[in-house]
C-alpha cells in the first residue's frame, strides 16, 4: 500500500479507477512547495469528468487520482506546485501554500457538490521526507523536482513500489521487461496502470 494510500485513510473496498498526469506543468524554478487535496464529489457525479474540469482549471496542476468508495461515491485527490515565494510576491501572504488553496477554491466554485476533506501541504525537503520515511534515501532523490516527487507518489499508488520508481528514474519504469516504453519512468507506470498489465 503506498503513502498516499495510508494518510488518506480510505475505508476499506474503495478503488482507484483514473489518474491523470500534467506533463505541461512549469519547470522548478528555485524552491518549491506543493499541496495535495482529498475531494469527495457529489453522488451522482462522474469521477473522469469532474477530474477533467478541475484539472483544467488549476494552473498549478501537476498530477492526482480518483475513484470510488465502496458505497460508489466518487472522489479524487488532485496535487498542485508553484515556486514558494509566488504567495508573497504576488499576493502578498505570508502562507506560501494559500496560493495554491486559492487556486483550487476557484475551480472548486463550479462544482458546489463537491468537498475538500482534508488538505495537505509539503515544502520540497518534506517531501523528501517523506521518501525517505518509505525506505529511500533522500540522496536518491533531492535533486528531484517537487512535480516529480508528486509523480513518484502517485506511481506508488499504481502498485509499483517506490524504490522501482527511483531506479528507473527518469527513463523507464521497466528495464527488464518487454513493454513499449514511454521513455519516461511515470508515463511508464501510468499507461501500465491503465492498461492493466501491471
Amino acid at each position: 500500500m503506498g503513502f498516499l494510500f495510508e494518510i488518506l485513510d480510505f475505508p476499506d473496498g474503495s478503488r482507484m479507477t483514473d489518474l491523470w498526469n500534467n506533463t505541461w506543468a512549469e519547470p522548478a524554478m528555485g524552491e518549491e512547495i506543493a499541496s495535495g487535496h482529498f475531494i469527495h464529489l457529489g453522488d451522482d457525479q462522474h469521477v473522469d469528468v469532474e477530474t477533467d474540469f478541475l484539472s483544467s482549471h488549476l494552473p498549478f496542476n501537476v498530477a492526482g487520482f480518483g475513484g470510488v468508495f465502496p458505497d460508489g461515491k466518487p472522489w479524487m485527490f488532485v496535487m498542485q506546485k508553484a515556486p514558494a515565494d509566488l504567495a508573497t510576491r504576488l499576493r502578498g501572504e505570508d502562507d506560501p501554500h494559500s496560493l495554491l488553496r486559492g487556486s483550487l477554491d476557484r475551480a472548486m466554485s463550479f462544482n458546489p457538490d463537491a468537498l475538500v476533506a482534508e488538505e495537505l501541504s509539503w515544502r520540497h525537503a518534506d517531501l523528501v521526507k517523506v521518501y525517505e520515511e518509505e525506505g529511500i534515501p533522500a540522496v536518491s532523490v533531492a535533486g528531484w523536482s517537487a512535480a516529480d516527487l508528486l509523480r513518484g507518489l502517485l506511481a506508488q499508488c499504481c502498485n509499483v513500489e517506490l524504490a522501482a520508481v527511483v531506479a528507473g528514474y527518469p527513463e523507464c519504469a521497466y528495464p527488464e521487461s518487454a513493454h513499449a516504453c514511454e521513455a519516461d519512468v511515470f508515463s511508464d507506470v501510468f499507461a501500465g496502470w491503465v492498461s492493466g498489465l501491471r
